[in-house]
């Protein structure tokens, strides 16, 4: 085993609750169907920052390999800690190949997995600077049979869109839109209806224009949820 997957495991351990809460089914919620110690995000978010500063200059290689070993690990918290990971080495990410993704995605059931894998990590920077991989990467995902993948390819582009002014990125947003808006399934409705309402900040008149053009078409959430961002400007 990896001595650094080893060495987190071992934080996992001195972690987790003593007792669990038996009246609220959390790994149901979260969609995920893996080993669950019921760690908090803030609890695991520290548990990353500390490994983050004690090891800044960790070998490209050896990275990879810890990744690789998280999001295969048994246990919910070992891919979403890799997903935080990855935000808090920033050298590090820079470096990844954005197709390590798609090997990635196969190992995460449930929209927390999916979600903290593709909304914190990855910006506009990173976006526009190896555009080319990034669009073929998501016009895959968004084509691909596994729905984490559907999702993520609309969840990868959020951020993205709150920082871009670069019309290219809200173009890849409605082609991937237009591919699975008819689709009923939660993970992609509400996926919709997240990815549109993301749009609004620098991309206003456009959301409101396709809004508007395809009311009868995109899931009913995403239009009332669209719709009243852009009354309101709140969620």
């Amino acid at each position: 085993m990896n001595k650094y997957h080893q060495q987190i495991l071992e934080e996992i351990e001195k972690r987790k609750p003593i007792s669990e809460n038996h009246h609220f089914d959390v790994p149901k919620y979260l969609g995920t169907n893996h080993i669950f110690y019921n760690l908090d995000n803030p609890t695991k978010r520290n548990l990353a920052k500390k490994f983050a500063k004690e090891n800044r200059d960790i070998p490209l290689k050896k990275w990879r390999e810890l990744l690789d070993a998280l999001y295969k690990g048994k246990s919910y918290e070992e891919k979403t800690i890799a997903s935080f990971l990855l935000e808090y080495l920033p050298q590090q990410r820079k470096e990844l190949d954005p197709k390590e993704l798609d090997k990635w995605l196969e190992e995460l059931a449930g929209w927390a997995e999916i979600d903290t894998l593709c909304s914190g990590p990855f910006g506009e920077r990173e976006l526009i600077e190896k555009w080319k991989i990034w669009k073929k990467l998501l016009t895959r995902l968004n084509q691909s049979k596994n729905i984490s993948k559907r999702r993520a390819s609309l969840v990868l582009l959020c951020k993205p869109l709150r920082q871009s002014i670069e019309k290219k990125v809200f173009d890849l947003v409605i082609d991937n839109v237009e591919r699975v808006k008819g689709e009923k399934n939660i993970l992609i409705t509400k996926a919709v209806s997240w990815v549109l309402r993301s749009a609004i900040k620098n991309y206003k008149k456009e959301v409101s224009y396709y809004l508007e053009k395809n009311k009868t078409t995109l899931p009913k959430i995403a239009v009332r949820e669209t719709s009243r961002k852009l009354l309101t400007g709140r969620k």
